[in-house]
């Protein structure tokens, strides 16, 4: 079955085979404490309790969810929706929804907590291992939690887990599965592993059809953040950070802020011809058309400051005349919505940065905040 999309930012995923849903929630794909509270997290189920999967998104978290959702009984779909302020209405009859909790927009955590108050989904919720919680929702999403530790704490488990990903591809193939030297196994563990199990599943793939018999070795392994292909063992002592996932963060966010005045303008002119002859709806689009295309604007002008910043270069910077600077630039946005900012100055605050990034990354939490106001 195909994944089917819905409303934008829903998909309804297609049931996970039983044989795989059976792999992923198994050792040593699955560590202890996870697989300890596995059976609380399905009875979960005929209660509608939700169950917070406290794992790395490349754990697979989807992956997980879409496991426990399959081995819980469930007759209905399982919905996935993302973004800040994703859409959790209307659900199918007896869905189960799954999305990613921690960075909820204030109005989606009152949605979702409707949504556990009327008990027309079962929940499955995601976050990082260390992810604060919208406070709202800390406790509710506090009663079943399967936690799983990054991969980069599990090295111990690395030759399980390397033979039990050769073991799975190995099938797929129709195939034996290769063996690992030891210089490869050496090698992998001295990996970061920033896009953890779902990293390693296509570092291995990618391993054996470059080894193309049935031994990988350490020359055979090249990593997702290589920027130059296979290089020698010494030249991944320290593992570059993950850029693309956060850049992939960073364009999903731009491309649903932008979308959002679209879809706006997008109805309006769906309804161009009761727009003309009403001089109130006329009106009132004209105001929203200029709003939507101010809000992309600022986006856009957010996006080219962003690109200008560079390497940052650190100094001390004293952070309470920086505030004052910042603050003064949206005091006719705070007066308008009757904001007051308070600054505690019992003793001066300091940090090491570039002061320009700092002075973006203020710009924008303030931009943020005034939005929610």
């Amino acid at each position: 079955m195909s994944t089917r999309a819905e409303a934008p930012g829903t998909v309804v995923l297609p049931p996970l085979a039983p044989e795989i849903a059976a792999a992923v929630l198994s050792a040593p794909r699955l560590p202890g404490d996870a697989l300890a509270r596995l059976p609380l997290a399905r009875g979960a189920a005929r209660l509608l309790v939700p169950v917070l999967i406290r794992a790395p998104a490349g754990a697979p978290r989807l992956l997980l969810a879409r496991a426990v959702h399959a081995t819980a009984g469930r007759r209905g779909p399982l919905v996935a929706v993302t973004g800040r302020r994703p859409p959790l209405a209307p659900l199918p009859s007896d869905a189960t929804l799954c999305l990613d909790v921690a960075r909820l927009a204030p109005e989606a955590v009152l949605a979702l907590e409707a949504t556990l108050d009327d008990g027309t989904a079962w929940v499955l919720a995601g976050a990082e291992p260390q992810a604060a919680l919208p406070a709202p929702l800390a406790a509710r999403l506090g009663a079943v939690v399967l936690p799983v530790a990054p991969l980069r704490t599990r090295l111990a488990e690395l030759p399980a887990l390397v033979e039990s990903l050769l073991a799975a591809l190995a099938r797929r193939a129709g195939a034996g599965a290769p063996r690992l030297s030891p210089g490869a196994l050496a090698r992998l563990a001295a990996h970061g592993w920033p896009g953890d199990l779902a990293e390693l599943e296509v570092t291995l793939a990618r391993a054996w059809l470059i080894a193309g018999g049935d031994t990988i070795d350490a020359e055979h392994l090249a990593f997702a953040d290589d920027a130059a292909g296979i290089a020698p063992a010494n030249a991944f002592a320290a593992p570059a950070p993950a850029h693309g996932a956060e850049l992939e963060l960073l364009l999903a966010e731009l491309a649903h802020e932008v979308r959002n005045p679209l879809v706006t303008i997008k109805t309006f002119a769906d309804h161009l011809p009761d727009l003309l002859e009403d001089a109130a709806l006329r009106q009132r689009f004209a105001a929203l058309t200029q709003e939507g295309i101010a809000r992309i604007d600022g986006l856009l002008e957010s996006v080219i400051e962003f690109a200008r910043l560079g390497t940052p270069r650190p100094e001390t910077i004293e952070l309470g005349p920086l505030l004052d600077r910042l603050l003064a630039e949206v005091e006719p946005a705070l007066a308008e919505r009757a904001v007051r900012v308070r600054q505690a100055r019992d003793e001066p605050a300091r940090c090491t940065a570039d002061p320009s990034h700092v002075a973006y990354a203020l710009r924008n939490l303030f931009a943020g905040v005034l939005r929610e106001v």
